[in-house]
This record gives structure tokens, sequence and C-alpha cells, in this order.
């Protein structure tokens, strides 16, 4: 029996220019409808300068959405994360299109990258009251198992409601390395009503976004934020990419759900 499961593309990354950072609005709408032609149903996007700093500057940002979706009807989810010195209150501001209407929300700090990624509890609360206040859905971010222990409190404080959807994030530099036995860890500490998606960095192939998808994943993620690398070698887009992952994924016996469906299976 074929099982639905969301591709997600996250087609920029949260710094500066870089061989995988499209800076303009018409450059990453272009590659983001020609994915979406190929399965892809939920878009992640960080508000960018014309450097691909991140900034509070929301005109790049709400161009390319409005750019993306005139041509298609993929999910836009908003990030409130990325390595930069926004302030909290900044972070947020992407949270204000009117096209949003998920929130990536990153449930705690960590050593990132060589530098520390700052989401306290406050923050990560006031981030929350946003996005209730914007009718947004959070797709908390899962960086550690502590970060779970932190979704439990914003559960029983009324702040996040049914149903959950959590993100996995694996093998970003000093984040969680993948593997099953920890993946299953991961879920047995899920709250009931939760779905749960897998993103990994730096990947060289599509081998642990499969295992994850066997292992019941309602999404898996690909996109010039987290790697380049297709089995082949080198993308040159992000097309290359979903090509790549949606050939196996349909060899696996998945089916790619659309926008529509992903809207489902997400409780939007």
């Amino acid at each position: 029996m074929t099982k639905k499961i969301i591709l997600a593309l996250a087609p920029t990354g949260g710094w500066g220019k870089d061989y995988n950072n499209p800076l303009e609005p018409e450059k990453i709408a272009k590659q983001v409808i020609a994915c979406a032609e190929e399965g892809v149903s939920l878009i992640h996007l960080h508000a960018r300068d014309s450097k691909g700093e991140l900034t509070t500057d929301l005109s790049n940002f709400s161009k390319t959405i409005e750019l993306i979706t005139n041509e298609c009807s993929v999910i836009i989810e908003a990030s409130t994360g990325g390595l930069s010195s926004l302030t909290p209150q900044e972070r947020a501001l992407p949270l204000q299109n009117e096209k949003v209407e998920l929130g990536s929300l990153n449930m705690g700090s960590l050593n990132f990258l060589d530098k520390v990624y700052i989401n306290t509890v406050p923050d990560i609360r006031y981030w929350l009251q946003r996005m209730i206040k914007n009718k947004v859905k959070p797709s908390m971010e899962i960086f550690d198992t502590s970060n779970i222990a932190i979704s439990d409190l914003f559960i029983k404080e009324g702040l996040i409601n049914t149903q959950y959807n959590f993100n996995f994030i694996f093998n970003y530099k000093w984040g969680m390395s993948f593997s099953l036995p920890l993946l299953e860890v991961l879920k047995s500490m899920l709250p009931k009503e939760s779905i749960w998606g897998a993103v990994f960095g730096g990947s060289s192939d599509f081998s642990s976004h499969l295992q994850a998808s066997l292992k019941g994943a309602t999404m898996v993620r690909v996109g010039f934020e987290d790697s380049r690398i297709c089995n082949y070698g080198e993308a040159k887009s992000n097309l290359e990419l979903v090509k790549e992952i949606r050939r196996e994924l349909e060899i696996s016996g998945f089916e790619l759900a659309d926008p529509e469906e992903a809207r489902k299976l997400l409780g939007i």
C-alpha cells in the first residue's frame, strides 16, 4: 500500500552569500516553483537581505512569498531561527506575513557550527505567543532529547495545541547524529497526537531520509540549506535534489503528498 509523505524544501541557508544561497526573490521563487511541480508541498524560508544576511527588512521575504504563491499552493513555513545577532522580537517578524501557515520553532539552545545557537525558554514562549496571534502553527525543531521536555512544558501551559508537529534535526555540527536507536528513543518521548519529520544537515546521499521515512516520518526535507549533495554528486539546483529523492521515495513505496494533502497531514 502506497504511503503519503510530505517532501519539504529549504532552498536557501540562514547565512550570507555562499555557493548554496540564491539571493534574489526571482531566483528563489523560480527554483521553488519548479520543485513544487516535482512534488514539493512545503517551503521553509528565511527573511534575508540582498547580501543573504538575516534581516528585519521583510521586502525580499515578502516578494519571494508573493512570487511563489502566485504560481502554486505550497505551504509556507517561516523560520524564526538562523544564526544571527537579531533579537527574539526581530526573529519573530516573518510570522506576520499572511501567507505563512507554519513557523519553525527551535526548542532549545545548543552548540551549532562552532557558535552558540540561543533559543531560551522565555524566547520560545514569546515566539509561541506570536504564532498564536498570527494563527501560525508551530513546527517544533528538536535538536536534543531535552527539547522534547521543553515542548511538554508549553503543551501543559496551553501554548501548543494538538496535533503536535515535530521535526528531528540531525547531523548538523555538534548536534544529534542520526541513528535508528536514537530515532526510536525520540519517537518514544513524543506526546500522543504527534507527527514527526526529519532534517539532515550535510547529507552525502538520501539513505538517512529513506530510513526515517520507513520508520514513520510524515515529512522529510531537502534543499541547499541542508546540503547540495545528491547520490551522484553536487547538485547545481534544488530541483536536482528534489528529483533524486522523489525517485528514491517512490521506489521505496511512497507517494508525495500534494499541498492540500500535506495540510491535512500537518493539521493546518
